[in-house]
């Protein structure tokens, strides 16, 4: 029996039949030993590239013939897996110099614990009972969430295709070795035999028993057995493995610390109900107490109904600015639909996310912050002194994370696929994207749950609809009239039930990257990164609410109200020290200091961080001058918004470094035209919200 079918009657034994898929909840390595998988002897290939032929034929991938892969000058350059090549084959200089060079055969690990199947929210990726992690492009959206968390570097795009993109990798053959004696195409076709098929329990016992008979020959170590918590695909070699492109891993694998975030969160909603009842507790405690005696006494008052819609002229200069980014905004969109991602963006396998998702939506998500701790402010600590400053930071957030929205159906491969993860069938608890997702989804509707009072306000009574819409005149009163009647009992229940939400995303957004501990530089990954993001939202709430405020005071020539925005900023200091105090601490414990000063592009843009975005403004915050004057209050604000905007580029684009970087990533002039046309998007939408509804608040004089 030949080396390729070594074992073959025992692959063959209980394949027929086999479930498509393992159970989620079973141990990966209770059941990893009952995987198959192929050990790769590297000391045996001569690189004859027949198995990237094979691969080819089977998974009816681009066909050249096969004399053409007799080619040996693709060897001068190390190639990676791609949407049209499932493996490649790479030459590397042997153990003995001048002496015969090693060919190291790369494809899907098939891991133990995927990371591409944890991170998945709609389980596009099965990790199925024969070991195989295969792929469902009809679940599949597009996110490429997938090829962010993979340790090695594997899972391929389609950036090209407009329509139906896939994610692309090797199936270990799962079609083929579900059936009775079969093996993957690379392994059956394989001339030295230096690969062999197996159960993965078979095959580690060959490979030590090989290194053990000739322990001059390979390196005392399976490539495989632990790397990554474990996979199905085996090496062994002469050379050590970092010296052949196998990267260094860790023997946990990368979603245990995600997965464990999750199911601790998640696991009877503990968590979230006890939060839940915290804040009202908190609620109704505060409403029993009088929290604005002191308060600084202003010759102003505020009724929530005295707020009108500014009456201003919608067109003007600045408007007509807007719409100018508008419109190439939504060219480029329009082009990138058109004709794929590829064709507008420098995204690629290395970076498989980049501007718009660092801006258009980690950063739009986090400067949406106001909207929930200046509704906790005044309606769950019952701080009434502040309600002017309720609605414009509502509206701020409810635009904030429906132009997220915009910003993901731009980024998603497949976003017409967007509307999967609200079906039951397709969730992923153990996703942390999954988790992000629905709170998303539940805040968002939480913000117009809250908006639907201004709306009452803003119609009840005078609704009168136009020629034939005119019959329905009096069903939208009614309508109104119910919302009016109902909704405000159960106001603060959704504004508690909003803060909760905002506490699990905001945090969950950090906890995002976890999943990829090898590609994170150490200034920025951390086990309390998701405990890092809820600071820097809190950070941020307030001085958006103030930068907010103050362009709004400027654009509609009213004077600042600093007689809210002055005591608000005096809590803001307390944040950012509190922030700082907690990353020095991690970098400190972690020591990770040492990258501070390596002149790196990492350190610079950690230090303008932090400088920029948390000890300036920390200092300013401080000081009761610069609390006092409006321009100088604007400045520190604005310094806290453009830190965070730092902070969340930072961790998605500048401290994410692929295993097997080519080229650093910079955002092309298309994804920078769509981010701007997203943000000018907005900013009309706020002007024309603000025209038509009772937003901002009039003051009037008190009556001496």
């Amino acid at each position: 029996m030949d080396r390729r079918n070594f074992l073959a009657t025992v692959a063959s034994i209980g394949t027929t039949g086999i479930p498509a898929a393992s159970s989620a909840a079973a141990d990966p390595e209770e059941t990893a030993a009952e995987y198959y998988g192929v050990l790769t002897d590297v000391t045996e290939c001569i690189g004859c590239r027949k198995c990237e032929w094979a691969c080819n034929q089977a998974n009816h991938l681009p066909m050249q013939p096969l004399e053409t892969f007799e080619d040996k000058s693709v060897f001068e350059k190390h190639r990676r897996p791609d949407a049209g090549h499932y493996t490649i084959v790479n030459e590397y200089p042997g153990p003995e110099e001048g002496g015969r060079p090693l060919w190291v055969k790369f494809q899907c690990f098939h891991c133990n614990h995927p990371a591409c199947y944890s991170a998945c929210l709609v389980t596009a990726f099965t990790k199925t009972a024969t070991g195989a992690v295969v792929y469902n492009a009809d679940r599949c959206m597009g996110c490429r969430y997938c090829m962010v968390a993979c340790p090695f570097q594997i899972p391929a795009y389609e950036y090209d295709n407009p329509l139906t993109p896939k994610v692309q990798k090797c199936t270990l053959c799962y079609e083929r070795i579900s059936q009775e004696g079969g093996v993957p195409a690379c392994v059956e076709i394989c001339p030295p035999q230096c690969l062999t098929f197996g159960k993965r329990k078979d095959l580690l016992e060959l490979a030590k028993q090989k290194i053990a008979k000739n322990p001059q020959k390979y390196v005392p170590h399976v490539y495989g057995e632990h790397e990554a918590g474990g996979t199905s695909w085996l090496y062994i070699s002469s050379k050590p493995f970092e010296e052949i492109g196998l990267p260094v891993l860790g023997e946990t694998a990368p979603p245990r610390l995600t997965e464990g975030l999750q199911h601790g969160i998640f696991n009877y909603f503990i968590p979230p109900v006890a939060l839940f009842s915290i804040l009202g507790m908190i609620s109704w405690l505060y409403g029993e107490q009088n929290q604005d005696e002191h308060l600084p006494k202003v010759p102003l008052k505020y009724n929530p109904s005295k707020a009108a819609p500014m009456g201003k002229k919608l067109i003007t200069p600045g408007v007509l600015l807007l719409l100018g980014f508008i419109f190439m905004g939504l060219s480029v969109a329009v082009y990138r639909f058109l004709f794929g991602i590829g064709a507008v963006t420098n995204l690629n396998d290395q970076y498989p996310w980049g501007l718009w998702i660092a801006v258009d939506v980690a950063t739009g998500v986090a400067l949406a912050a106001g909207g929930y701790t200046t509704a906790a402010l005044a309606h769950i600590f019952h701080r009434k002194h502040y309600e002017p400053i309720v609605r414009p930071a509502l509206l701020t957030a409810l635009l904030g994370y429906t132009f997220v929205v915009f910003g993901l159906l731009v980024d998603l491969g497949r976003y017409y696929n967007i509307w999967h993860p609200m079906m039951p069938s397709m969730w992923s608890g153990h996703s942390v994207l999954f988790e992000v997702g629905m709170c998303v989804m539940a805040y968002l509707t939480v913000l117009y749950l809250e908006f639907v009072p201004i709306v009452v306000e803003r119609f009840k009574g005078q609704v009168n609809l136009p020629g034939i819409l005119s019959r329905f005149n009096g069903m939208v009163e009614g309508v109104l009239g119910l919302a009016e009647r109902y909704l405000f009992r159960i106001l603060p229940v959704i504004v508690i039930v909003g803060v909760v939400l905002s506490f699990l995303h905001q945090s969950s957004l950090g906890a995002l990257m976890l999943i990829a501990p090898y590609k994170m530089h150490p200034l920025w990954y951390t086990p309390i990164l998701p405990l890092l993001f809820l600071l820097t939202a809190f950070c941020v709430g307030f001085p958006m609410v103030i930068f907010e405020s103050m362009i709004a005071s400027r654009i509609f020539n009213q004077k600042p109200e600093m007689h809210i925005l002055s005591p608000l900023s005096k809590s803001i200091a307390i944040f950012l020290a509190a922030y700082f105090a907690t990353k020095l601490g991690d970098i400190t414990i972690r020591e990770a200091g040492k990258y501070l000063f390596d002149g790196s592009v990492q350190s610079y843009m950690f230090m303008a961080e932090m400088l920029i975005g948390v000890l300036i403004p920390l200092g300013m915050f401080l000081m009761k001058g610069v609390r006092k004057n409006p321009g100088l209050l604007f400045i520190a604000s604005a310094l806290v918004v453009i830190g965070v905007a730092f902070n969340r580029i930072n961790v998605f684009i500048t401290a994410y470094t692929p295993v097997y970087k080519v080229t650093a990533y910079f955002p092309s002039w298309g994804e920078i035209v769509v981010t701007l046309g997203l943000i000018a998007g907005l900013m009309l939408v706020y002007r024309i919200m603000v025209t038509v509804f009772p937003i901002i608040p009039t003051m009037e004089e008190k009556e001496s």
